[in-house]
């Protein structure tokens, strides 16, 4: 838009999580209990402001568009519907709960989970749930999604101990070598973390030439089954721990016998930890580099600006992008306004030095001191049309004084 216009503000998914909201359930089904859960974010200090702020918004005639995201299903159901249009109003607002990406001339935005085989919607079913709730009838099952499942099933259960669980991004399955080796313990559940690479791998759908899925209800996957290979490294990394270190119930207890065992013992714990470590940090290093996309989502990007659009954005990955495609478009992603956290890479040299970085590393984890680590990075997209025509685009982050600046090499 050009400045001289309204403006057109998108949010493209995930815009709450009810992932977070007790109680935890991968999906709530239960018209009046999603609502209260809604109400409950609303009303919460942190956010109470932002839906006032939305509703003046479109009150002075500017407009708003929000998508559907994998962590706010709900949202689409009649009741927490009904209190959105309630808090920000009707006019100006349009809510696309229903698969469709938003466009604008040449511009396509989306949240990007349909590309993400953890996290494949089955639209067909969700349609049939919001069906049935709004004629007060059972509504069918829908299988949870299998990122959501390890969110509420494993990651929630973790946060109160560790509170740095609650900043590892990306939640899918490069955080399961390092969930095991915390806390052996979630190997216990192995059939449940087996089952949620399983229901993964059966939402894979055949890709056509594009990248797309070829049954467009489900979202595409990738060729292997997912998660498979690093669910076995976590087997592995974890091991005999439970004879070797005790029952570990938390990262504290891990780090006082680290400290009381022998030398060969503490060994062997920190390069069970540090090749977690090194997984998890290279899907960090892929993912922050601003101009390195994962071939997840950079593929379906490249089909789309294929079909003749200019700019490509998605959220979904929490990492903030800007990647020129073919043919002289460009793809962007708008990041997230939620904290993440950076593993400082001395933790993986295998030296003496490393070895003490990676101690002192695990023991302010164990006492959730996380705030050295802990990074918000509230990015955006701005896109400014004439018409149908784009005047420019760019993904931009707000400093700590509130000035804007734009993302050309990285954060």
């Amino acid at each position: 838009m050009a400045p001289s216009q309204p403006a057109h503000l998108v949010l493209a998914g995930d815009i709450v999580d009810f992932l977070a909201e007790q109680p935890f359930a991968a999906f709530t089904a239960e018209d009046a209990l999603a609502t209260r859960k809604l109400a409950r974010i609303m009303d919460h200090g942190d956010t109470a402001d932002v839906w006032t702020a939305l509703r003046e918004f479109v009150s002075a005639g500017h407009a708003l568009t929000l998508l559907l995201g994998n962590h706010d299903l709900e949202l689409s159901l009649p009741g927490p519907r009904h209190l959105l249009h309630q808090r920000i109003g009707h006019r100006g607002v349009e809510f696309l709960y229903d698969n469709q990406a938003f466009v604008r001339g040449p511009v396509l935005i989306e949240h990007g989970n349909r590309y993400d085989d953890w996290n494949a919607v089955p639209h067909d079913v969700l349609r049939a749930v919001r069906s049935a709730l709004s004629r007060r009838e059972s509504p069918p099952a829908m299988r949870p999604l299998a990122g959501s499942e390890l969110v509420v099933g494993v990651m929630n259960g973790l946060k109160k101990q560790y509170a740095f669980i609650d900043l590892l991004k990306p939640e899918n399955e490069a955080a399961l070598p390092l969930l095991a080796v915390l806390d052996p313990g979630v190997l216990t559940q192995l059939k449940h973390i087996t089952r949620l690479a399983r229901q993964a791998s059966r939402a894979r759908v055949r890709r056509d030439g594009s990248g797309l899925p070829e049954e467009r209800e489900l979202i595409s996957g990738d060729a292997d089954p997912p998660g498979s290979q690093l669910l076995r490294t976590a087997q592995e990394l974890a091991g005999d721990a439970g004879e070797e270190i005790g029952a570990i119930e938390n990262l504290k207890s891990w780090w006082e016998i680290y400290q009381a065992g022998r030398s060969e013992d503490r060994r062997e714990q920190l390069r069970r930890l540090r090749k977690a470590l090194q997984i998890y940090v290279q899907a960090q290093h892929e993912t922050f580099a601003l101009d390195i996309e994962s071939p997840r989502y950079l593929k379906p990007a490249e089909a789309i600006a294929q079909r003749g659009f200019q700019v490509v954005v998605f959220g979904h990955t929490h990492l903030v992008k800007r990647v020129r495609l073919p043919g002289d478009a460009l793809y962007l992603n708008t990041g997230t306004w939620a904290e993440l956290m950076r593993i400082p890479d001395e933790v993986l040299s295998h030296t003496a030095a490393g070895d003490t970085v990676l101690a002192d590393f695990v023991e302010a984890m164990a006492d959730n001191r996380i705030d050295p680590w802990r990074k918000l990075v509230p990015t955006f997209a701005r896109i400014d049309l004439e018409g149908e025509h784009l005047l420019s685009t760019g993904v931009f982050v707000f400093e700590e004084d509130g000035k804007v600046r734009p993302l050309d090499s990285g954060l």
